[in-house]
């Protein structure tokens, strides 16, 4: 089809008359449609679909040839013609067409997605039965399922699609159900907050012992992880001292720092996971122990904000804020959303339902000092008990001098809480303890 050429549409009645009057001028005798289609010049086929209304538009260039043969006047032909079209205009017609009727088959086979309550059962999260569903949503195009193959709990999938331009094959794999207990439900929530984008499974984090227990819970989903690191042009490439498999440098980033995505290219599994996002308010009332799932989240999202002895969950999503809020006020650790977190204060919960769970020490450490008044202080606070010794009775005022800082009232009634100082008289003198004197001559300052 000439993209370029007009094409034009005709009343059926007319077309039967020019194929009568071209009957007759080839002779209305055996073969009539064949002669027709030589003396048209255009194949057998065609001169059938069109005598038969299966196509109703004629090329500009035939139309014309139409024209000549039997004399049909320009104004004959206009009074005829329903409208007249592009070969583009078609085209994007068909086009839209069988996107229409593909858009109404998905609906269709969305329907057929087992429900997040079908999946759950018996302790585990039945994965097959929602890929066999899936696959009629992803299996057409460019990705086509070539071999699919269960041995025991793992499904090898092998299937094609698009690289770099070329068409490839690759293989990736799933679990044909997960076992719910301790280790996903902190995956999941650690997933919740630090997830990656769609084209790989996995998560971002800098911290070390999070990262590794990534890895090793993606080899439990029959995944081979890999640790990429993603650091700014501005600050030095970063070392450690676990196995990284690649470094990329980002030149336009103007944050001098790096971020390490533990994961694996397999959209599938990325699919499963997010279905059950989308549906996370009955996932979470699913759970066997929602306060792991929390710790997850803590470990993703969440900061321990000392000067205020709290414990704060970040959250953007409306949705989301919602679906936590309502079930943290169940778990009794809800005392506010700021606009950017969901606050408790509720320490003594904290301790016992969140804090068994958390991976990441430093956060471990800034709990336990809320919690139980033990763990290593920061510099900023070693700083501050360094000055009350130098200067006993010190006053607050005093002290934001010392340090050209201003208010450091939240840092000082913290290091009350925990007894390394106390405070006499007003306005408020600052005396160092006994406690804090052990704690800086055998500090190790973070």
């Amino acid at each position: 089809m000439d993209l370029d050429e007009k094409r034009y549409s005709l009343r059926h009645e007319f077309v039967k008359r020019i194929f009568n009057d071209l009957f007759y001028a080839v002779g209305n005798s055996h073969g009539k449609v064949t002669k027709v289609a030589d003396l048209l010049e255009i194949p057998r086929q065609n001169a059938s679909h069109y005598l038969y209304g299966r196509i109703n538009s004629f090329p500009e260039s035939l139309i014309k040839n139409i024209q000549n043969i039997l004399n049909i006047s320009n104004w004959e032909l206009k009074q005829n013609t329903v409208y007249i079209q592009s070969g583009k205009d078609i085209r994007d017609s068909i086009l839209s067409k069988g996107r229409e009727i593909r858009k109404n088959q998905l609906k269709e086979w969305k329907l057929d997605i087992p429900k997040i309550e079908e999946l759950f059962d018996d302790n585990y999260i039945l994965i097959k039965k929602w890929f066999d569903k899936y696959i009629k949503l992803i299996n057409f195009g460019s990705r086509e399922f070539i071999q699919i193959t269960e041995n025991k709990d793992k499904i090898k999938l092998v299937y094609t699609n698009y690289s770099k331009s070329q068409k490839k094959i690759f293989v990736n794999y799933l679990p044909s159900k997960i076992k719910i207990d301790d280790d996903f439900q902190y995956f999941f929530g650690l997933w919740c907050g630090d997830r990656l984008g769609s084209g790989r499974f996995g998560v971002v984090n800098k911290n070390k012992d999070i990262n590794l227990f990534v890895a090793d819970y993606l080899k439990k989903l029959h995944q081979i992880p890999s640790f990429i690191v993603y650091y700014s042009s501005l600050i030095k490439k970063p070392e450690f001292d676990y196995k990284v498999d690649g470094f990329y440098k980002i030149k336009k980033d103007k944050n001098k720092g790096y971020a390490v995505q533990v994961g694996i290219k397999n959209r599938i599994m990325y699919s499963f996971f997010d279905y059950l996002y989308k549906n996370l308010m009955i996932v979470i009332s699913l759970l066997p122990n929602k306060n792991i799932f929390f710790a997850g989240l803590f470990d993703a999202e969440g900061n321990v904000f000392l000067e205020d002895s709290c414990f704060r969950w970040s959250c953007l999503d409306e949705e989301k804020v919602s679906i936590y809020k309502k079930n943290l006020i169940l778990l009794d650790l809800f005392d506010r959303y700021d606009g950017c977190n969901l606050v408790t204060y509720n320490k003594n919960v904290f301790a016992k339902k969140v804090l068994p769970y958390l991976k990441n020490l430093d956060k471990v450490n800034e709990s336990n000092l809320i919690c139980y008044k033990s763990g290593t202080l920061s510099t900023r606070f070693i700083n501050i008990l360094i000055i009350i010794k130098q200067n006993p009775g010190i006053t607050n005022f005093q002290l934001s001098k010392c340090l050209k800082r201003v208010k450091r009232y939240a840092q000082t009634r913290f290091l009350e809480n925990l007894e390394y100082i106390d405070s006499r008289n007003y306005p408020k003198q600052l005396y160092i303890t006994q406690k804090g004197m052990d704690l800086i001559q055998g500090a190790r300052i973070l």
